[in-house]
């Protein structure tokens, strides 16, 4: 199995090993979440609020070790190794390859709010039973109370699918496809229907929607041009304006396939 050493940190990760990282990179998050919202919640309860009914038990120091895990598989996800980085005109000989600078503006804060939002999931899952009548103490309109409900546990949903999925947030380029991997799901275009490839700045709704879901502003994407016409925003692929071209001209290089195009993704 061939070593390929990060940028300097001292540590090296087979490609392989990171690349069954990134595949199962969701679940890895989904348990990341899920001991983080365990170790966050059952903390609250036992040393935040006063009442002998919360004690310590097994479950805190359990979550706590997962969380340990999980914060390691998440570093090695966020520092893949260079050999299996997009830099040259077929990005990494005749395999895949991640076009890195793509997606990485949020990609460390996406990630770090993973253990944050296991206590976003646990409060979604009252809301729709609170909104029947689950809690008698609390008498609401069900009419007025169950929409709700269903709309924030909706968008809970949704935003939650949106961080599991935010190691992989980018482009992959294989020797024949163009992979779009996006907040909800992943896109293949083929390398013979792409006609170019375009740093393009966000308007509109697009970039209004990203700014309010990463209190940030969102400004630069990819954009495709395929020989059927559409031009898909890649919209996960979102970054500041120089990564945007960097990866974009990276693909460019992959898509004509010019092997003496010699381009560097950065760190």
């Amino acid at each position: 199995m061939r070593e390929a050493r990060g940028n300097g940190t001292g540590w090296a990760i087979s490609p392989t090993l990171y690349w069954r990282l990134f595949r199962f990179s969701p679940l890895i998050m989904l348990i990341g979440m899920a001991a983080g919202g365990v170790l966050i919640i059952r903390s609250i309860l036992v040393w935040g609020v006063e009442d002998e009914g919360y004690s310590f038990g097994l479950d805190i120091p359990i979550s706590g070790a997962v969380l340990v895990l999980w914060a390691a598989a998440a570093t090695l996800l966020l520092v893949p190794p260079p050999a299996i980085r997009a830099r040259t005109a077929n990005g990494s000989g005749s395999g895949s390859a991640l076009v890195w600078p793509l997606g990485r503006r949020f990609r460390v804060w996406n990630v770090v709010a993973v253990p944050f939002c296991g206590v976003l999931v646990a409060m979604a899952l009252f809301l729709i039973p609170s909104a029947l009548g689950w809690d008698s103490t609390a008498p609401t309109d069900v009419w007025i109370a169950l929409p709700i409900a269903v709309l924030m546990t909706a968008f809970v949903a949704a935003f939650n699918w949106m961080i599991l999925r935010s190691p992989l947030h980018g482009v992959e380029l294989t020797p024949t496809h163009l992979i779009a991997r996006g907040y909800f799901w992943s896109r293949r275009y083929s390398r013979l229907s792409i006609v170019s490839v375009n740093a393009v700045q966000l308007r509109w709704w697009p970039s209004l929607v990203l700014t309010m879901l990463m209190n940030r502003d969102v400004d630069y994407t990819v954009e495709l041009t395929l020989d059927d016409g559409r031009q898909p925003l890649l919209l996960a692929s979102n970054s500041n304006e120089r990564d945007v071209e960097i990866g974009a001209e990276i693909i460019r290089a992959w898509r004509i396939a010019a092997p003496s195009a010699q381009i560097s993704a950065g760190s």
